[in-house]
């Protein structure tokens, strides 16, 4: 059994500060959290979104920084961090992080649709349309995984009707096929 970290308490307490859109007051929580548990990486995540709510990017750029430097391999934190690098029109900086974040998770259909954003931005919109092409299908994907994973679908033999109906996409039909969908990019 998983325990949980010291802060936790601090933490879903400013968790729900935050989703009130009380940034400053779950600012505080977050810290409260990381002070508990310095180690508790989605504590700083989570006052890094908060402190880039609050208009304050410098802060939230040294929260995902230190995500980073906890967990190198999330994906998330890269994103984020590309997030606030937008806000401080690095659009270069910001697509190093969405590239680095989909290189992490193949599968995060977010970091896609900034990517494609960035590079709508950027004036590559051969590249941004792919992207968001990309994000619609994993959007999807995660989409009919969280129907069959809750019974949206009653049966497997309803699934396969609607599969060979064309109502739903087999789910070999939406795994991303990156080689060639990005294949013009490697020159």
């Amino acid at each position: 059994m998983e325990t949980k970290s010291p802060g936790y308490d601090m933490f879903s307490h400013g968790a729900n500060l935050f989703a009130r859109g009380e940034y400053e007051e779950s600012i505080c929580h977050f810290t409260k959290a990381i002070e508990a548990d310095p180690h508790f990486h989605l504590a700083y995540m989570s006052r890094g979104a908060a402190w880039a709510k609050a208009g304050n990017i410098d802060k939230a750029m040294e929260d995902f920084n230190k995500v980073i430097e906890m967990h190198p391999n999330d994906a998330k934190a890269y994103h984020f961090r590309g997030l606030a690098y937008l806000k401080k029109e690095d659009r270069e900086s910001a697509k190093k992080d969405f590239d680095k974040a989909i290189e992490l998770d193949d599968r995060y259909g977010v970091a896609y649709f900034s990517r494609g954003t960035t590079m709508s931005e950027m004036g590559d919109m051969d590249r941004a349309g792919k992207d968001m092409e990309m994000a619609a299908r994993i959007g999807e994907a995660n989409l009919q995984g969280f129907a069959d994973h809750h019974n949206i679908w009653r049966t497997k033999y309803d699934k396969m009707v609607a599969e060979l109906s064309g109502e739903r996409e087999p789910d070999w039909a939406v795994t991303p096929d990156l080689e060639s969908m990005y294949s013009v990019y490697d020159d």
